[in-house]
Parts: structure tokens; sequence; C-alpha cells
């Protein structure tokens, strides 16, 4: 397919338009032969398929599940209707779909994501297969054509690729060094040797209970130790006997089922004790000193820092009182919520950089190392976690601040700018100059990767090296659509400077 113009006066029409979004530019004009028009619609389309005309056509015609808008309104899926919402006073010349639905422009709309994932969901979407948009050529008259159409150019590159995040954190301990502590069996606090802020080593009690429980345990293992020296002496005895042919093997096999009850029945005890939090060492010596004592030590698991503490002398406690928080704050987990359009370019292993209000000046480096697997259902976010270094114990668990996560692309990339990608209704395109002149415009079908805020990774489609139109590529993509809904292109020669 080939398209000759030299900037029809539709194209000049349009140029017309562009101005700071909040001017008081007038609205777009519907251009001149913009489609067919029947049954006196004002729009300029046909007034049966108009929904300004006919507004029941939003109801009986659903909704368009590829691009989350009612079909009737979707000017992707009915390319005609772009001159209805031009007539309508609502359209958005700077990204070429209604005004109502740019999510770039309005954050808030519904599906948008507060950055756009209408567009984000374009980006990442392969050319179509049937898509014959890479055969069409684009002529212009003359190369003055392209200036008085405003047209800029910028060559394709390859290069480094990235970009920062920045979203919502807030921060907590590391749930990796951090224990509450309490009693393993109901008792009474006798002892509180620890307080708020206070630093703990691997091992230290930080508060002791009187417990009958571990009376009686120590008193079970001891009568269990007795029971099975008991038995075994009486096992040896037994096979004495059968040997010297004064026993019999009954007895000795009686004999024997006892010494393995009471052997079981040791075993029992020591694990009861193990449940309480005695090591081993401190179980042999109940056995060796006939220890009953009931005195139960609450000993910190890791060296850290007492953040919680409920432990009061004389209180009475049971298994489920929590009486100490223990806490390495050298390392604080810093808890994002990402929207659902930064999870293309977000990946474990980025660096995360996290600042704080009531620090200003100061930034905090750390490393992604989680991303949730499912969608919060109320804010619609979804978790990451990034461990932050607290060397200098600054950073307290609650605060809140902004994480920025330096995401990017492994090596050297082709790179593109964003306002050189059109999105022409099936894929995203870019107009690459075909001669010096500057007269003829191929459009490439691109395949696109990262999003790097103003530049996007070229996957495929262009190599490098190429030049291709940014400013006013639009402009390309309007006579590309044109064409394709049976309007084509004009020849204006005499506009031709």
């Amino acid at each position: 397919m080939r398209i000759r113009t030299a900037v029809s006066i539709a194209l000049i029409g349009v140029i017309a338009c562009v101005a700071p979004r909040g001017s008081a530019q007038p609205a777009p004009s519907v251009p001149a032969g913009a489609g067919p028009v029947a049954g006196g619609c004002p729009h300029g389309v046909d007034a049966a398929q108009c929904p300004f005309c006919d507004p029941s056509l939003v109801g009986s015609l659903g909704a368009c599940a590829e691009h989350g808008v009612p079909e009737a309104l979707c000017v992707r899926c009915r390319p005609f209707l772009r001159f209805a919402f031009m007539a309508a006073g609502d359209w958005c010349v700077e990204h070429e779909t209604p005004e109502s639905q740019c999510a770039l422009c309005n954050p808030l709309l519904p599906g948008a994501g507060g950055g756009g994932a209408g567009a984000a969901r374009r980006y990442q979407q392969d050319p179509s297969v049937t898509c014959s948009t890479a055969s069409t050529t684009v002529t212009l008259a003359s190369r003055s054509v392209a200036r008085t159409a405003g047209f800029e150019f910028t060559e394709v590159r390859t290069g480094t690729l990235s970009r920062e995040i920045e979203r919502n954190a807030e921060l907590a301990y590391d749930a990796n060094r951090y224990a509450r502590l309490s009693s393993r069996a109901p008792g009474v606090i006798v002892e509180v040797l620890r307080d708020l802020g206070d630093r703990v080593e691997a091992g230290e009690v930080v508060a002791t209970v009187d417990s009958m429980a571990l009376g009686s345990a120590k008193a079970d293992l001891l009568q269990a130790s007795e029971l099975l020296a008991l038995w075994q002496a009486n096992a040896e005895r037994e096979r004495a006997l059968m040997e010297r042919g004064a026993g019999t093997e009954r007895a000795v096999l009686e004999s024997q089922t006892s010494l393995a009850e009471a052997r079981i029945a040791v075993a029992r005890a020591r694990q009861q004790l193990r449940n309480l939090g005695l090591p081993d060492d401190e179980i042999s010596r109940v056995v060796e000193l006939g220890d009953t004592g009931s005195l139960l030590r609450i000993a910190a698991p890791f060296a850290g820092t007492v953040v919680e503490r409920s432990a009061v002398m004389g209180e009475v406690v049971d298994v489920r009182d929590m009486l100490f928080a223990v806490a390495d704050t050298g390392l604080m987990w810093a808890m994002i919520d990402l929207t659902e359009a930064d999870l293309a370019s977000v990946r474990e292993g980025q660096r995360v950089s996290f600042r704080i209000d009531g620090l200003p000046g100061r930034a905090f480096a750390g490393t992604l190392t989680w991303i949730s697997t499912q969608l919060d259902p109320k804010t619609r976010t979804i978790r990451a976690r990034a461990e932050l270094d607290n060397g200098a114990r600054l950073l307290k668990a609650f605060m809140f601040g902004r994480a920025a996560i330096r995401a990017g692309v492994d090596g050297t990339a082709v790179t593109i700018p964003k306002d050189a990608v059109q999105w022409e209704g099936c894929c995203n395109v870019a107009f690459v100059r075909a001669n010096e002149e500057g007269t003829v415009y191929q459009p490439a079908r691109l395949v696109l990767g990262f999003d790097a805020g103003d530049r996007y990774e070229v996957l495929s489609g262009l190599s490098g090296g190429e030049t291709v139109v940014t400013s006013g590529s639009f402009i390309l993509k309007n006579e590309i659509l044109k064409d394709a809904v049976g309007a084509g292109c004009c020849e204006v020669d005499h506009l031709a400077k």
C-alpha cells in the first residue's frame, strides 16, 4: 500500500489544535471529509453508529473486553468514532484518545493505576500477526511539508537504560531477626532483668518465671531415671539366673519389657524439659544434682535490642502472654506498594533508596528481596520488600517514606523516545525516515520492553541508527488510520512550500 500526501487540510487542522493542556484553545475540529455521515448526525459519522446521537448503543453493544471501555465508545475497535469525539470536544490530541478515556492525562480514571495502566498494557502488547502496517509507506509531496507539519526527528540509539520508580513504603522489623518472647509454662514472674532499649546478646536471660510445671517436669525425669536404673539391674539379675539354670526365659522377657518402658519414660521426661526450653546439658545436670527447682529462665534467641516489654514483677503469666520483643535493628524492611504497571520493570535484586521527610538529605540504601504473588483486593497494589542497612539506627519501625527502585536493563539496549511511539489500533509503531529529503516514511512495528520513563527499550523492529519522527508522529499515524477506515489521503499539492 502506498499513500501520497502533501499534508492535507485535515492535518493542518490537527496541528493548529495542539496546545498546552488547560489553555484557552478551542476543542479540535472535525477533519474535513472525516467519515460517513448519514441521518443528519452532527458528529461526522453515521447516526446509527453514533453513541452521542443514540446513547442506547452504550448499553446494547456491551463492553469491549480487550480495551476496558464500552464497545460503543471504543475508538480502537471503531476508528471512525474519533471524528465523533472530536466533534463533541472530547479528544486528547497529545495522546490520540478521547479525553474522557485518557489514563495518562487523568490518572484517577478507573483502571488507570495512578500512572496510565491502559497505556502500560499497550506498550507491552506484541504486534498483531495480521497487521499490514509495515507494508504501508507515507510519502509527502516535498520536504517542506514536514517543516509545515512541525516534524521533529531523533536517531534510534543503543545504551544503558534505567529509571527510578518511586512508591510509598512503610518500615518494619526484619521478621527473620525479630522474636516475641513468652514463658513456655504458666507461672509467676519473679525477676525482670532487661528493659526497653537494652541491648541483649544471644542466650542472655531477660526474665525469670517461677513455674510449677517446670518443677513437676524435673521430678518426672528424676523418677523415670530411678526406675530405669532399677529395671536395668533387675534385667541383669534375671539374665544371670537363667544362665545358671535358676531362672526362666519368661522372667527375662518380662524384665526386658519393663526396662524398655523405663527407657521410654526417661526419653519422654527429657523431651518435656526440652519443650520448656532447657538445653541438653542443663537436663543432664538435673539428673546429676537431683534438681527440682521451678525457676524458668527466658533468654534472647539472638543479639538485638528489646523493642517491646510487658513483663511485670509478680504477674501471673500464661504461655500465650508476650513478655518481651527483641529485634536486630541493624537491618530493616521497607514494605513497598507497587502498581500493576510497575511489574513490567521491577525485579528482585534491584537497588532501592529509601527517604523520609523527617530526615531530609538522608538516603538509606538497600536491595529488593521479595515481590508478592498477589494483588491487594482493597488497594489494588502489590507488596514488595526491600532490605535496608540501618547501621546508624536512625530508621524506626512503622515510619513512612518513599522508596525509589532503580530499575533497568542489563547491558546495552536499543532505545526510542516515547513520543516517537504510536499505537495504531493493533501495534506499536515508529515512523522511520526512509530518505534524506524527509519525504518518505516507513512504519516499523515494534516489540517494546523496559519502560524507562521517557524512553522504551526496543526488543524488535529497530536495530539502532535509524532516524524516526518524534514530534508530529501522530499525524503520520492519522494518515494510516484514515486509509484504514476508507477515508484515504487527499492530494493537496498546492499546499507544498
